[in-house]
């Protein structure tokens, strides 16, 4: 009896993208099915890629696996990932990780405990581009901002500290780096490639305060939204984390109680406050700072902003460190303040902070959860 083969690959395109249309495929099951042969690749479009929240690593477990969740928490990937065990890692909006290890090559003879990398911009999504630039806002007894270019050996400090301000965020917009003060003020870094490259004040803080609760204090984020330059005020004030039984675990910790946005006019460098972020939503704490339409981005919700805990006061105050054997052995706490952010005006802010019994995938000693815009390529 002769076996008959199927010719799989001359399927005509258009059946293919029926057939894989209408069976929703999870975003693995897309990539391998493109990938069965050249013909199916070229009628299949690369799997529009969700924004994800990659959770914190399991360090009580002696294994290399890193858990994936979806936006809309519908979906759960798992990825064998050796590359990102026991160093800290920042989100991105372009397909990539950066990660922090101690061969980091950061202008400090003092080592890893003393100094604390918070926050990356780039210039571009690709960063084998000859015309690529990171920048850092890293503390080493002061808060400095850093860059390098392609073929640096050592990161260049803007200012020597004498004119440091304490950052909170930087950006890449309309051509030009941009960090924000803890105060609010708007910086615009300036002469990268000259012999003295400065940061200089761009305009002041939008000013504004809560009227509600004095204890409350502003965390400062900036992102280029929809072409405009934005400021989020994340508000932050101390709670109490309780288990499920309502005894408090851990006091005055740090927690998001609402956001606050601002839109720059850069002509008349004035600020105004936004009411609504339509289609968009943003994410930020442990990333780059960056939003997406919503619905080009399957499992997100327009007018939302995702956040994550990147409070590293948070750390401190689940024991501290002052040693590696401290460092080794106090309690879990940054990740705490982790959740989605309902910004419509006309209704209250939903706060999703983990339970108690379901929060070691938010909690780290190093490396809480962090949004990433994953990519095909």
């Amino acid at each position: 009896m002769s076996k008959e083969f199927r010719d799989w690959a001359g399927i005509p395109c258009d059946l293919l993208c029926q057939i894989v249309g209408k069976s929703d495929l999870l975003i693995d099951d897309c990539i391998r099915t493109s990938a069965v042969c050249r013909s199916w690749q070229a009628c299949l479009e690369q799997p529009k890629f969700p924004v994800c929240l990659m959770l914190a690593e399991n360090e009580d477990e002696d294994n290399n696996m890193r858990c994936f969740c979806t936006a809309s928490e519908d979906k759960v990937m798992e990825r064998e990932l050796p590359e990102l065990r026991g160093r800290r890692c920042w989100g991105t909006p372009f397909g990539y990780l950066v990660t922090f290890d101690e061969g980091f090559a950061f202008p400090t003879p003092e080592g890893f405990r003393r100094f604390f990398l918070h926050k990356f911009a780039f210039s571009s999504s690709d960063p084998t581009s000859p015309d690529f630039v990171v920048m850092a806002i890293f503390t080493s007894r002061q808060v400095l901002l850093g860059f390098a270019k392609p073929g640096d050996e050592a990161w260049t400090t803007i200012g020597d500290g004498s004119d440091a301000f304490a950052l909170d965020d930087v950006t890449y917009f309309n051509g030009s780096f941009f960090a924000v003060s803890s105060r609010g003020l708007l910086l615009k870094c300036q002469d990268l490639d000259g012999p003295s490259p400065k940061c200089v004040e761009f305009t002041k803080s939008p000013g504004y305060e809560n009227d509600d609760d004095d204890s409350v204090y502003p965390q400062q984020y900036i992102v280029d939204l929809n072409g405009h330059l934005c400021m989020i005020l994340r508000m932050l004030g101390s709670d109490d984390i309780k288990n499920s039984a309502g005894e408090i675990v851990y006091p005055d910790v740090n927690v998001t109680w609402e956001f606050v946005i601002f839109k720059l006019d850069m002509q008349s460098r004035n600020w105004e406050r936004m009411v609504s972020l339509g289609d968009w939503c943003l994410f930020l704490g442990n990333c780059c700072t960056f939003c997406v339409l919503a619905t080009h981005y399957p499992g997100c919700t327009p007018n939302h902003i995702y956040y994550t805990d990147d409070d590293y006061v948070n750390y401190e105050k689940c024991g501290g460190y002052d040693t590696d054997d401290d460092y080794a052995n106090y309690e879990k706490c940054g990740g705490y303040d982790t959740g989605i952010y309902n910004f419509d005006d006309d209704e209250d802010g939903g706060l999703l902070l983990p339970q108690d019994g379901e929060s070691d995938g938010f909690r780290s000693k190093f490396c809480p959860p962090l949004w990433i815009l994953p990519s095909s390529y």
